[in-house]
């Protein structure tokens, strides 16, 4: 529907480097979940630059380790009960070793996880502001859906409508035009009331509905005067405290006071006397007919993926693929009795489980079978060299960072899970390539450095 765009303008669109690029990829595919997707690949290709030099990098300094390490273990006996002497001893031999290139190879292993954090929670932060941004358009999308339509209403109603219309309330619909205005290339608005197919009323598509009143002093009682200009001082009523709910309560009455002030909710359309229908009231009656359009509209405009309800909320069966009021209490402060009105009645009819842990899963999956594979490979390469067996990688490569990861995607929304996730494949499709790579590199390196450490002996006849 033409008029969901226009609502994006109600709610200011964040921007950023990584939210300009996401929102590029968007326009280019048409999809979110897709272009997230495309984007973590370009990452991880660009990065897999970096990661071969590291890799090579980490290469190199095991295989110096290596060979220092006999000494090292040396140093350790000898200095056992100095520490001090042992310190300085252990620098000078790394120095023997590695040279000047110590250092900077420290430095450069800093800079890479520097950078790599900051990719990562840069990143993270920007999905999470989207999400949120996201969640509040569609929030806002079903909102003044459901507003304009009971407001058509009322307009209706109140300009003398046939109100036994709602007896056969299933063949009344809503319809959300783009028109021209009066500006020239201008449009606007308008919301057309259907009754089996044929127009009955129309109004103008709204989302304001505040208006101003003279700003009274509060001992005085008197109306404030503006010094400047003479003229009475305005503020504003915003749409929560006037129209919007004043208009709610004249159709769905919740308190006494609300229900003394209006006879709507006793209009009954239609019963019968033998109680085999059930009574159909005046509000109920309004209450279906928009709410039908709300739910055509949330269809309509709800980002889902595969399994995923809602992409912006995690893949978790104890989370709804709906919002609560709490998480819109930023947002729709004030707003409480205007969602009531509408979401809980849309939960019931839509709501559901929103995944069933499978990104969490995937993610601590990938993420050990990726430094599985490099255990594997590193054995395998080792078993035909005639080495011994390498170390494993660490506790925290092996099973902390997985768990890390999979507490990401479990308590945070599912776009950021599908981020870790692809990412993560891409490592395990690219981890032997660039391992080959470094074996390759790291093996001529080590031959050009033999065939120069060999003594040339020359066997020619001297005479």
């Amino acid at each position: 529907m033409a008029y969901l765009n226009s609502l994006l303008g109600a709610i200011k669109e964040p921007s950023g480097f990584w939210i300009n690029i996401i929102k590029s990829f968007e326009g280019s595919i048409g999809n979110y979940v897709l272009a997230i997707i495309l984007l973590t690949v370009v990452i991880r290709l660009i990065w897999g630059i970096v990661d071969t030099v590291q890799k090579w990098y980490q290469q190199k300094q095991g295989k110096v380790q290596a060979k220092m390490q006999p000494e090292l273990d040396a140093l350790k006996k000898k200095y056992e009960k100095q520490p001090q002497v042992l310190q300085q001893k252990q620098n000078e031999l790394q120095k023997k070793y590695m040279g000047k290139g110590m250092y900077g190879g420290c430095i450069m292993m800093l800079v890479i996880m520097a950078l790599n954090l900051l990719i990562f929670f840069s990143l993270f932060s920007s999905l999470n502001t989207m999400a949120a941004y996201k969640s509040a358009v569609s929030y806002d999308t079903i909102k003044y859906t459901y507003i304009n339509a009971v407001n058509t209403t009322d307009q209706y109603l109140s300009n003398g409508g046939d109100q036994t219309i709602f007896n056969d309330y299933e063949n009344i619909s809503f319809v959300f035009e783009d028109r021209p205005a009066a500006e020239e290339g201008k449009t606007e608005k308008w919301v057309v009331m259907n009754y089996n197919d044929a127009k009955v009323y129309e109004n103008l598509y709204n989302t304001d509905f505040s208006y101003k009143i003279d700003k009274i002093d509060e001992e005085s009682g008197n109306p404030v005067i503006n010094e400047e200009t003479g003229e009475v001082e305005k503020i504003t009523i915003t749409s929560n405290e006037a129209f919007i709910e004043k208009v709610l309560s004249k159709y769905f009455p919740k308190t006494e006071e609300e229900k003394l002030n209006t006879t709507m909710d006793d209009i009954v359309l239609e019963y019968e006397e033998d109680g085999t229908t059930p009574k159909l009231y005046l509000s109920q009656a309004i209450q279906n007919a928009a709410m039908e359009e709300v739910v055509k509209v949330y269809d309509s405009s709800k980002d889902s993926f595969l399994w995923i309800k809602n992409i912006w909320i995690s893949d978790t069966p104890w989370s709804g693929s709906l919002d609560s009021y709490d998480s819109f209490k930023k947002q729709a402060k004030g707003e409480e009795t205007i969602f009531n009105a509408f979401m809980p009645e849309l939960k019931e009819e839509r709501d559901s489980a929103n995944g069933y842990l499978i990104l969490p899963l995937l993610c601590i999956i990938t993420a050990i079978l990726t430094t599985e594979l490099t255990n594997f490979y590193n054995a395998r390469k080792n078993k035909k060299k005639g080495l011994p067996p390498p170390a494993k990688g660490g506790k925290f490569a092996r099973f902390i960072m997985p768990l890390i990861l999979g507490i990401f995607a479990l308590f945070y929304n599912s776009v950021f899970s599908i981020y870790m996730l692809v990412g993560q494949l891409m490592s395990m499709i690219l981890m032997i390539p660039q391992l080959m790579i470094v074996d390759a590199i790291v093996d001529k390196t080590d031959k050009k450095k033999e065939e120069k450490e060999t003594p040339k002996v020359d066997y020619s006849r001297k005479f």
